[in-house]
């Protein structure tokens, strides 16, 4: 008859060796002649725990610790317990318990850092790994826990070392393998990346966390089928992983299969619905459709999930913008600042927001830009070194000039920059574009036959893209984005060129000193009005600083509509961030004076049911029923988008943030445009446009003059019928539309910032 202390031993045998029915069988059997042995009724509730069957593994392992209360494996037992249901706190004091009886005890302190580690409290587990390294020096797990809490706090070279170590200790440990990848990942370094996750796999077939994180890496570089194939893989592995199916959902945002990613985020919320980034990446999906309303609400659980997620308030703060809700999108974006006050992308996207603004006076959005210099820009200049360059005049005086955008595609900025990069003189200038962005389009490609040298430079840190200008030997450098969009105002702070200017992108100064000129027209930016407000040297091109280039398989014009429909319709296909009460105000007063017309507004916002609520409910505040109003969300094409000018008779031009390429476009399709002329240059592009076209008798300077030009145009259907007819030839010869000598005026002003004749 065996001894209970040899049951024990066969017990134990079977438990390290994985066969728990058996152990459990034990177990139980030595319970049974001895109902408080304390290590039956231990390891008892340790094989409770592997099963999964938490509240038995609490009562047994607490049983055997009113038995021994002295015993520091069952108070670290307990406390892997109570981590396992996330009862962190508990699970805090069992770990503290069994340290204080037993100091020097490794796997407690290991365990105490693990949960610190699930708390984000990453100051607490570093000191807990350390001790649990200093009582245990060959513990590689704690290394690879130290360099993952190391990462977390910024300290990459110590992380680096710690997993150096673990590998030193543990020379084919997945584990480590695969934090040096994450590590790679987040440094950018991606084949480094590749090559240790890849590693990570082949040591381990099933480590799930590794594919998934080679399927972040594919996501980076670009491979996007061979990161659905990992991605695929973790969850062939493990169905349940919830962040394979977040990761998947990037890579099919990417491949624009926004269904599809849809349905990945809601399978890792269903997984893990406390994930506030899953909330986020799923709001994005939402606004990327259009539907802003659902969007906002994902963000905001994203925040109240996660109150410093910067991407949810920056994302928040974006999407309250495209509802025309200013004030409430800038506390957002001032929110992120401070959670991340190194986030020079976020202060662009406030400053940009800014200019929407009517609550801002020009000194104080100037005072913005001056603090975007201070904090980000002046720090670079240290970084300034265009000592090798060589003079233009000994390549024969042909200057190189840069232009730098995220806008090399079908976009507004290029429907201005294309003429210009399509006339330029190649003998007397070599042109360089930087593309800032992966897509490609028919107008990318066309663009890239109009210059000499073509750089998709996404992927280029701003240092890396400034080093690449400097090699290039760019002689004249113009920036086309300003503060709008994937912006490279960070690579323009390192004075990658001798000579910078803004252009087109950016209705304002950029605020940075480094860049010296800023290109515009005296009609946006009269003498003596607002230099004031700017960083850089205003230069005033001859005529017009825009060169429009119209759709060129546009539709065909028809007679204005009130001939068929017996009403007048006005129309604005704005920006909704350009939509303020004062314009409201001022449109609800127009529509009050024309009997029976109607308001045609066209938004890619107004897709979402919520958003035309919104503008609904603002309308009917003023008087105006929702009957009177036209509202019309995303169309697919630009042809189609255009078509529906010819529903307008006449366009109304927001203000204090005038339209651009919606003026241009109006006007081509036969629709005379209203605009309001302010104080600084985004309020004057509409008279700009209307005075090199010609159209003064549409150009106003008081809200008063706006409503009386619109009531007196909605009586003259003749003018409408001619305009109609006469648009077309009269813009063709104005100088909006003559490339060439709008190109040739620039060239003549780059010739004379070099000195180059």
């Amino acid at each position: 008859m065996p001894t209970l202390s040899q049951i024990l031993q066969q017990a134990i045998s079977h438990h390290q060796a994985g066969q728990l029915p058996q152990a459990e069988a034990l177990y139980r059997q030595i319970l049974q002649l001895d109902s408080q042995n304390v290590d039956a009724l231990h390891l008892l509730g340790v094989v409770a725990y592997q099963v999964n069957n938490y509240e038995v593994a609490t009562q047994l392992i607490q049983m055997a610790i009113q038995l021994n209360p002295s015993a520091p494996e069952f108070y670290n037992n307990l406390g892997t317990v109570k981590d396992s249901q996330h009862q962190f706190a508990e699970a805090i004091n069992c770990y503290q318990q069994a340290i204080r009886l037993r100091p020097d005890y490794a796997e407690a302190h290991q365990n105490l850092g693990n949960v610190f580690t699930t708390q984000n409290r990453f100051s607490e587990a570093i000191g807990c790994y350390q001790q649990a390294i200093q009582s245990q020096p060959v513990y590689p797990e704690a290394y690879n826990n130290l360099g993952n809490a190391l990462k977390e706090q910024g300290q990459l070279e110590e992380a680096f070392a710690c997993f150096q170590h673990a590998l030193t200790l543990k020379p084919n440990s997945a584990e480590a393998y695969h934090n040096l990848g994450c590590l790679f990942l987040k440094q950018r370094k991606l084949a480094d990346a590749e090559t240790h996750l890849q590693r990570a796999v082949n040591l381990r077939p099933n480590f799930v966390e590794a594919y998934s994180n080679l399927g972040n890496v594919y996501l980076e570089q670009g491979q996007l089928d061979e990161a659905v194939q990992v991605l695929q893989e973790a969850l062939r592995i493990n169905p349940q992983f919830g962040q394979a199916h977040g990761i998947l959902g990037n890579v099919l945002v990417k491949q624009k299969k926004l269904i599809e990613a849809k349905i990945c985020y809601e399978n890792a919320l269903r997984l893990n619905p406390q994930d506030a980034l899953t909330y986020n990446n799923l709001g994005n999906v939402y606004r990327e459709q259009g539907f802003l309303e659902e969007a906002i609400d994902y963000y905001r659980h994203a925040t109240t999930l996660q109150p410093a997620l910067v991407e949810a308030h920056t994302n928040l703060g974006i999407s309250l913008q495209n509802q025309g809700k200013l004030r409430d999108a800038i506390a957002h974006l001032r929110r992120v600042l401070e959670i991340k006050p190194d986030f020079a992308g976020v202060y662009s996207s406030l400053l940009l927001t800014l200019n929407y603004s009517v609550d801002d006076n020009p000194a104080t959005v100037f005072a913005e830009h001056q603090r975007f210099n201070e904090r980000y820009a002046k720090p670079l200049a240290s970084v300034c070194n265009i000592s090798y360059r060589i003079p233009a005049v000994n390549r024969g005086g042909r200057l190189r000039v840069g232009y730098v955008s995220s806008d090399f595609h079908r976009h507004s900025v290029a429907y201005f920059i294309e003429p210009i990069l399509a006339h330029h003189n190649h003998q007397q200038f070599e042109i360089f574009c930087y593309h800032n962005n992966t897509l490609e389009d028919e107008v990318t490609q066309r663009i890239q036959g109009c210059a000499d040298h073509f750089l998709v430079c996404p992927k280029l840190s701003d240092a890396e893209l400034a080093d690449r200008i400097r090699q290039d030997q760019i002689d004249i450098l113009v920036d086309l984005m300003g503060h709008s969009g994937e912006n490279r105002m960070l690579t323009f702070a390192r004075k990658p060129a001798p000579i910078s200017a803004t252009y087109l992108g950016y209705p304002n100064t950029t605020g940075l000193t480094a860049i010296d000129y800023r290109l515009t027209d005296h009609y946006a930016d009269p003498e003596g009005m607002t230099e004031a407000f700017h960083s850089e040297t205003l230069v005033r091109l001859p005529q017009s600083f825009l060169c429009y280039r119209p759709f060129e398989d546009g539709p065909p014009l028809q007679s204005p509509p009130v001939t068929q429909t017996g009403y007048l319709t006005f129309g604005c296909f704005n920006n909704y961030a350009k939509v303020n009460p004062p314009l409201l105000r001022l449109w609800a007063q127009v529509l009050h004076a024309v009997e029976r017309s109607k308001l045609m507004i066209k938004l890619k916002t107004l897709t979402d049911r919520g958003t035309r609520q919104i503008l609904e409910a603002q309308m009917l505040q003023l008087g105006i029923s929702p009957d009177r109003l036209i509202l019309i969300g995303y169309t697919n094409t630009i042809f189609e988008h255009q078509s529906i000018y010819n529903d307008v008779d006449i366009a109304l031009d927001p203000f204090p943030y005038c339209g651009t390429t919606t003026t241009c476009e109006a006007l081509w399709m036969g629709v005379p445009v209203v605009t309001l002329v302010g104080k600084v240059h985004a309020s004057r592009v509409g008279f700009s446009i209307l005075s090199n076209v010609g159209l003064t008798e549409l150009i106003t300077h008081t809200p008063e003059d706006y409503v009386k030009t619109c009531i007196r145009l909605a009586h003259d259907r003749d003018y409408l019928q001619t305009f109609r007819k006469s648009i077309r030839t009269r813009m063709q010869q104005s100088p909006l539309l003559d490339a060439v000598a709008r190109t040739r005026d620039l060239e003549s002003v780059y010739r004379q910032w070099s000195g180059v004749k």
